[in-house]
Order: C-alpha cells, then sequence, then structure tokens
C-alpha cells in the first residue's frame, strides 16, 4: 500500500481505452489491484459504449464519480443518458422527408450551411452516419432509418405538449377523406404525425374517389377531403396544382409507327380526359389497352409493359418504371388540380381542419420541393 499512500491527492484519470488505461507511464504508481480494478472497469466502458472523460469535460452527462483509495477521480460519461436535441432530430426528418438539404433549409427557412451543420453534430451525438448522398438527393442509411420513427414521434410529441399546455389540444374525431393517388404515396407520414401530436383526436380516414367523396361530404360523413375540384361539389378551400409525368417499364419500347399503347384509369376521371386532350394536340396516333380504377393496378401494367400511363411523382416506382418526354415524341404531360373541401362553412377557420391542414401542407410542400428537385 506504499504506492498508494505516496501517490499525489487530488489527481484525475484521463481512461479512453483499455490499452490507454495500461499505458499510464505519466501518472503516479498505482498498485496491481488498482490496476485489475482499472482493467475490469476499462472492460465494462468498451462493452456498454461508454467513454472515460477528464473531470470536468462534460459534468452534464456524466453517470457519476468513483473515487478509489489513490483519491482519483474517474468520469464515465454515456451516451445513452443523453437527450437528443429536438431541434437537430427536426433537422434531420426534413432532410429525410424533402430528400435533400436545400429543401430542407427552404422548408425550415434557414442556410444550407446551417441545415448541414445541424445534421453533423446530430451524428457526432449518436456516433453513426445517418444520410448519404445519392443521384436522387439525400438517401438514409440504416442507421438513419432505425432513428426516423423515433424522431418523427417526438417532434410530434413535443408539438403536443405544447398545444397541450397552451390549452389547445383536440378532441373528438376527425373524418378525413383523400383519393388513393395521395393515399399511397407520402402524405400517411403527417397522418401519423398528426395522430401522435394529437392522441386524443379518433382520425377516421375513407379512401375513395372524388365522386364518393363529394357525396359522402354532402352527407355529413366527412369533415374534411381531399379531392379533384372538377369532380366534387361545393367550393374548396383552397387548390394547389401538381404536374403529371408520363411513364413506362424501363424495358419499353416506344412504337415507332404504330399507335401508343394506353394505360388509364377507369370511371369518371379528369386526368384520362387531360391526358387524351393532351395526345390530341400531337401527331401521334394511340389506343387503349387497359382501363382500371385501381391506382396499383394501374402500376402493375405500367411495370409489365403494356403501355404507357401519367402519374404523380410520389406514385413512380423509379427502380422499375422511368420517365418519358420530348425525346420520345410526347407533348408535355398535363398537370392537374387538387382541392381542399370541409364539410362545413368553417372552413380552416375550423380548429380540427386547421390543425389536421398544417400537417398535410407541411407535407404536400415538401413533396413540391422534392417534384422540383426531380424535375
Amino acid at each position: 500500500m506504499a504506492g498508494l499512500e505516496s501517490a499525489a491527492p487530488n489527481c484525475t484519470l484521463d481512461i479512453e481505452s483499455r490499452q490507454k488505461a495500461m499505458a499510464i507511464n505519466t501518472r503516479p504508481a498505482v498498485s496491481s489491484v488498482a490496476l485489475g480494478l482499472l482493467q475490469a472497469l476499462s472492460a465494462v466502458v468498451s462493452v456498454s459504449a461508454m467513454s472515460v472523460l477528464p473531470l470536468g469535460l462534460n459534468s452534464h452527462s456524466n453517470l457519476g464519480t468513483i473515487k478509489n483509495t489513490n483519491n482519483c477521480d474517474v468520469i464515465i460519461k454515456d451516451r445513452y443518458m443523453h437527450d437528443l436535441d429536438i431541434g437537430l432530430l427536426r433537422a434531420f426528418v426534413v432532410t429525410a422527408e424533402c430528400g435533400s438539404v436545400s429543401g430542407a433549409a427552404q422548408r425550415l427557412a434557414r442556410t444550407q450551411a446551417a441545415v448541414s451543420m445541424q445534421l453533423r453534430r446530430l451524428e457526432d451525438d449518436v456516433g453513426a452516419r445517418l444520410l448519404n448522398r445519392n443521384t436522387r438527393g439525400m438517401g438514409l442509411t440504416e442507421a438513419g432509418h432505425v432513428l426516423l420513427p423515433y424522431a418523427q414521434k417526438m417532434l410530434g410529441l413535443s408539438m403536443g405538449a405544447r398545444r397541450a399546455l397552451a390549452g389547445q389540444a383536440l378532441q373528438g374525431p376527425i373524418r378525413f377523406g383523400m383519393i388513393e393517388d395521395i393515399a399511397v404515396g407520402s402524405l400517411p407520414r403527417a397522418l401519423q404525425r398528426f395522430t401522435e401530436c394529437h392522441p386524443n383526436v379518433a382520425l377516421e380516414l375513407t379512401v375513395g374517389e372524388s365522386t364518393v367523396l363529394s357525396e359522402k361530404l354532402s352527407q355529413g360523413q366527412l369533415d374534411v377531403a381531399i379531392g379533384d375540384p372538377a369532380l366534387i361539389h361545393g367550393a374548396p378551400i383552397l387548390t394547389w396544382r401538381l404536374p403529371l409525368r408520363w411513364v413506362a417499364a424501363r424495358g419499353f419500347a416506344m412504337p415507332e409507327n404504330g399507335p401508343l399503347p394506353l394505360v388509364t384509369f377507369d370511371g369518371v376521371c379528369t386526368w384520362r380526359q387531360k391526358m387524351i386532350e393532351a395526345l390530341k394536340s400531337g401527331d401521334r396516333p394511340w389506343r387503349t389497352v387497359l382501363t382500371s380504377a385501381s391506382l396499383s393496378s394501374i402500376q402493375s401494367m405500367i411495370e409489365a409493359g403494356l403501355g404507357i400511363a401519367v402519374l404523380l411523382d410520389l406514385n413512380i416506382r423509379s427502380n422499375t418504371m422511368r420517365i418519358l418526354g420530348a425525346e420520345e415524341g410526347l407533348p408535355p404531360a398535363p398537370v392537374i388540380e387538387l382541392g381542399l373541401f370541409a364539410a362545413d362553412d368553417q372552413g380552416l377557420a375550423s380548429r380540427p381542419v386547421s390543425a389536421l391542414w398544417a400537417f398535410l401542407s407541411d407535407e404536400l410542400q415538401a413533396q413540391a420541393l422534392a417534384t422540383g428537385r426531380a424535375a
């Protein structure tokens, strides 16, 4: 024990790893018992993904202080005890949804450099790369896919807590209807965030054609709906326009002389009418090879190479489909219009409707930014 008694008081052991613990040669002499303790502690640290830092370096995240008979303080920092920054999580979620740092910067009203810095800080904090650049912008890594649902839920809970404390918590059912073309896109993410933010709201969803949504609105079976303004009775609260794209299977060969094979939507659909009008403006003959009221059926027929069709960007399966244009002798694809409708006259003055629209419009803005990047 003489070695312990001769050690200088109030020293701090800076142990980064097992090797560093064994190679301390500038510190006071330590007994074999103390070295054995340090080795065991180092092993526990490495297994638990902990790091040992000098006293006072980051005291707010310390697990505690271990004092030995050498009067030395060994401070252990565990990343699992450190709370994730909600601002950094927001930058990550928005970047993942927009697919680019530039899109996230526009949506967050920040500079690209500021968003990039937030992403780097978050990656440093969690100790893993979350995003990778690819040909379509920013893609999630495996760690990014793991973190994203947790981050989205944390943001929703944060917003819900603020609304609850402000006395703005919503309760009761909201019956929301939408056409299939946006129901299978990214809009469900906004609905998920809405339910997490407003846990006392029972969101009842209906997916159908615009004519069906119109009937349900008029009969009081829906509170709010998104559909084609040309097919829904009443004035929309607001409208927006989205471009359609000519698409075909990746291996599809355009006929050189014969008519274009078309895959079209069945039933009352203004998109089909717009597609036919666009083709009539050109010189190419065409013929309908398939009609269906199901979006998934249309997508499957396109992938099978039966013909070409028009789809929204969010419905194009990039791994099996390709976008066509002027190089294939096609006229510009038409632009469609969507509208937000409410069953009563309050419109966005209704708290439930305005709260739901806040989430939906945020996602639609992300889609618009992604569309602009892809175009």
